[in-house]
C-alpha cells in the first residue's frame, strides 16, 4: 500500500476517539479563555517619548485583535458572526441551545445579550476612550524626546481608530453617544448623538487621519498591521457611500485604486494571506493565547476540526456512514456554517466558490439526507500551532473599493466607468464581464457581487441590507426570524448603560 493510503488509513481509525474527545471540549463558549492584552493606557499617561507613544498605540491595536477579557468583539470577528447571523449568512448549528448567537439567527435579540454589551458596546467605547487618550495625551505634550514624525503617525492612527470604532458602533446601534474626550464629567451624562452627526464626526476623523497618516508602511517595517493614509481614504469612502454621497465615495475609492501598492490577486488563495498585495490593514493576532494561537476568530469558528474535503473522494463514504458522522459531527461540522441559499448565490464558474467556501458532504438518511454543509475558508486554518506565525486578519482591502467606485458611480450614471470597475472585480473571479447596461441593472449586478465577494466579512452582507431598504424583503422570507420585527435591525443598548445614565434611551421595540 501506497505511503499516502497508509496515512489517510491511520487518520480514519483516530476519528471515533477524537471525535468523542472534540464533543467534549466544542461548544460555543470556549472563547472565554482568550487571555486579557497587557498593556493599558491612562488619562494620566505622558507621551514623553516615541517608545511610550508607540507603545500605547501598540496597546490600541493588541486590545482590537486580542480583547481584554470579552470573548468576541466588534473588531476581532465577532461583528462577522453576529451579523452574518443577523442575516441571510450564517446558521447557528447548535440551534436554541446556543443562548448567546441564536438571538441574532432568530430575529430575537433581548437587552441582556453578552455580545452586544461586552463585545459591542462596551469594547467599542474602551477603544475610543484609548485613542482619545492619545490624542489628547499628544497635543499636551511638551517633550522634545516625542518628535514631529511620531506625534503625526500615531495622532492619525488614533483618529482612525476612533472613526472605524464609530463606524461600526452607529451601524450596530444607531444613535450612540458622541464621545470624543476622556473627561468623565462630560462622558458620563452624554444622550445619544443622532446617527448624522457620528458620520460627520467619522469624515472630520479621516480627513485629518489622511493628512497626518504616512503613504506606505515603512513606519510598520513594511507590514501593514498599522493604519497609514489609504487605510484612511479607503475607510472615508465606505462612509461617503453608506451617506449616499456617490462623488466623494468614487473619488476617495479611487484614489486607493490607484495608488500602486494595492491590487488584486489572481491566486484567491492569497488574497487573506499576512501583507497581501490585495490588503490595506491587518490585525496581528497574538500567537501566543489560547485558543486561537496562530489563526483569526474566524477561522476558529467557521472551520470543522476536521476538514474531510482534505481526504480523497473514494473515502468520504466511511465518513458519511451515518453511525459514524453521528457519533463524530462535532468534529467535521463547524458551530456556524453558511445558509444553503448563499452558495447559490455565485454564477457558474465563479472561483470564489470553489476557492473560498468548503463543505463536508452528509449521509443520505434523515435529517441531511445527503445535502452538504457548507462553510467560507477564507481563513482555512483547523488547527492552532502556537509555533507557527500567526495569520494576520483583513480589516480593509481592495476588492470592497472597487465595489464601491462601482456603486457610486452607477449612481451618479457613469455607467461605462461603473462597468470598468465591476468587471475588476468579476474577472478575478473567473466570470465575464457583465451584462448589465443601465443604472438599475448595474445596481442589481453590483449587490449580488458585494455579497459574494466580502461574504463573512466584517457585517456586510447586513449592513448593505439595511442602507440598501432591503432587509425586511429578504430577512422576513426566512422562517427562523418569524415573527419579523423591524427594530431589531438595531440591537439593543445594554441595560447597564441605562441605569448608569439616564439620559440615554433605549432603542424602539425593547422592554
Amino acid at each position: 500500500m501506497r505511503h499516502f493510503d497508509r496515512t489517510i488509513l491511520k487518520r480514519i481509525c483516530l476519528l471515533a476517539c477524537l471525535g468523542l474527545i472534540m464533543t467534549a471540549v466544542s461548544s460555543c463558549s470556549k472563547l472565554i479563555e482568550i487571555a486579557p492584552p497587557t498593556t493599558t493606557i491612562s488619562t494620566s499617561q505622558t507621551f514623553s517619548s516615541n517608545d511610550l507613544t508607540l507603545s500605547a498605540m501598540a496597546g490600541v491595536y493588541t486590545r482590537l485583535i486580542n480583547g481584554s477579557g470579552a470573548s468576541e468583539l466588534y473588531s476581532n470577528g465577532g461583528v462577522t458572526l453576529i451579523a452574518g447571523l443577523s442575516a441571510d449568512e450564517l446558521i447557528c448549528g447548535m440551534g436554541t441551545n446556543d443562548v448567546a448567537h441564536y438571538p441574532f439567527f432568530s430575529n430575537n435579540v433581548l437587552t441582556t445579550n453578552t455580545f452586544t454589551s461586552d463585545g459591542g458596546w462596551t469594547a467599542a467605547y474602551k477603544a475610543i476612550y484609548s485613542v482619545n487618550s492619545i490624542i489628547e495625551g499628544i497635543a499636551a505634550s511638551k517633550s522634545e524626546l516625542l518628535d514631529d514624525s511620531t506625534r503625526r503617525q500615531v495622532t492619525g492612527e488614533a483618529k482612525f481608530i476612533r472613526a472605524f470604532t464609530y463606524f461600526y458602533l452607529t451601524n450596530m446601534f444607531g444613535d450612540v453617544p458622541l464621545v470624543i474626550t476622556t473627561d468623565y464629567r462630560i462622558n458620563a451624562t452624554m444622550s445619544r448623538t443622532p446617527q448624522e452627526q457620528v458620520y460627520q464626526q467619522m469624515v472630520a476623523d479621516l480627513k485629518d487621519a489622511q493628512q497626518l497618516l504616512n503613504t506606505n508602511y515603512d513606519f510598520a517595517r513594511g507590514a501593514r498591521v498599522r493604519a497609514n493614509k489609504y487605510a484612511a481614504t479607503a475607510l472615508l469612502a465606505r462612509v461617503y457611500l453608506y451617506q449616499k454621497d456617490w462623488t466623494n465615495a468614487a473619488m476617495q475609492a479611487d484614489s486607493v485604486i490607484a495608488n500602486g501598492q494595492y491590487s488584486l490577486l489572481e491566486d484567491l488563495k492569497g488574497v487573506f494571506l499576512s501583507n497581501s498585495k490585495e490588503a490595506i490593514l491587518q490585525f496581528i493576532p497574538d500567537p501566543t493565547l489560547s485558543p486561537l494561537y496562530n489563526r483569526t476568530l474566524e477561522a476558529y469558528l467557521f472551520n470543522p476540526v476536521i476538514k474531510l474535503s482534505e481526504f480523497p473522494p473514494e473515502y468520504w463514504p466511511i465518513f458519511t456512514d451515518s453511525a459514524t458522522f453521528a457519533q463524530s459531527v462535532t468534529s467535521y461540522v463547524p458551530n456556524f456554517y453558511m445558509s444553503s441559499d448563499l452558495p447559490k448565490a455565485f454564477e457558474a464558474g465563479d472561483k470564489r466558490r470553489t476557492q473560498w467556501i468548503d463543505s463536508v458532504p452528509t449521509p443520505v438518511t434523515a435529517p441531511y439526507f445527503g445535502v452538504p454543509i457548507y462553510f467560507p475558508s477564507k481563513y482555512p486554518e483547523t488547527h492552532n500551532d502556537a509555533g507557527k506565525p500567526p495569520r494576520y486578519y483583513t480589516v480593509l482591502r481592495l476588492g470592497e473599493q472597487y465595489l464601491i467606485s462601482a456603486e457610486a458611480k452607477a449612481q451618479l450614471g457613469e455607467i461605462t466607468e461603473a462597468q470598468t470597475a465591476l468587471n475588476a472585480v468579476r474577472s478575478r473571479a473567473g466570470l465575464p464581464a457583465t451584462t448589465a447596461a443601465d443604472k438599475e441593472g448595474l445596481l442589481k449586478a453590483i449587490a449580488r457581487e458585494r455579497r459574494t465577494e466580502l461574504f463573512l466579512e466584517w457585517g456586510h452582507r447586513w449592513m448593505d441590507l439595511k442602507r440598501t431598504g432591503m432587509a425586511k424583503t429578504v430577512l422576513s422570507a426566512i422562517p427562523e426570524k418569524l415573527p419579523w420585527k423591524d427594530f431589531q435591525l438595531l440591537y439593543p443598548l445594554p441595560v447597564t448603560e441605562l441605569v448608569n445614565n439616564p439620559l440615554l434611551k433605549q432603542n424602539p421595540g425593547y422592554n
